[in-house]
């Protein structure tokens, strides 16, 4: 059997014989189940590998984007302050969909119950003043050494 059309008629062929055996309803529930499970299989892998793929992205220009403004000299430290709490944002609304699946309660419920819940946002947000604090210390620390 090397071509795909010989699969298929010998996968009808199998169905023929099952319907003859067993009767036309378990063949259809059966091919039903396997249809499912494959389609569920197909999205687990295609939502898994799209995850990735800009999880993965995602990373790799964040990553670029610090080594650009180290080697300009720029403020970077508030970007790793601020993906740090967006990563923690995602894990504490993922915790919290989790707790509210499982416990049948309201999502704002559900995440209100997760200690700490708002470091994360703190962190985001207060990401902003560390660059402007990183600013005014760069400035301050350059003109001193041009001055010098």
């Amino acid at each position: 059997m090397r071509s795909w059309h010989n699969r298929i008629i010998a996968i009808l062929i199998v169905a023929a014989i099952a319907d003859v055996a067993y009767g036309l309803g378990a063949v259809l529930k059966a091919l039903s189940i396997i249809s499912a499970i494959g389609l569920i299989a197909l999205v687990v892998v295609s939502g898994t590998g799209a995850i990735f793929a800009v999880s993965t992205i995602l990373m790799r220009d964040a990553i670029e984007e610090i080594a650009t403004d180290r080697r300009h000299g720029r403020p970077w430290r508030w970007r790793c302050v601020g993906w740090i709490g967006i990563i923690g944002m995602l894990v504490d609304g993922l915790a919290g969909a989790w707790s509210a699946y499982q416990e049948d309660i309201l999502f704002s419920a559900a995440v209100a119950q997760i200690p700490l819940a708002g470091v994360p946002v703190f962190l985001a947000l207060g990401s902003y003043p560390l660059k402007w604090i990183e600013v005014l210390l760069i400035k301050r620390f350059a003109s001193n050494t041009i001055a010098a």
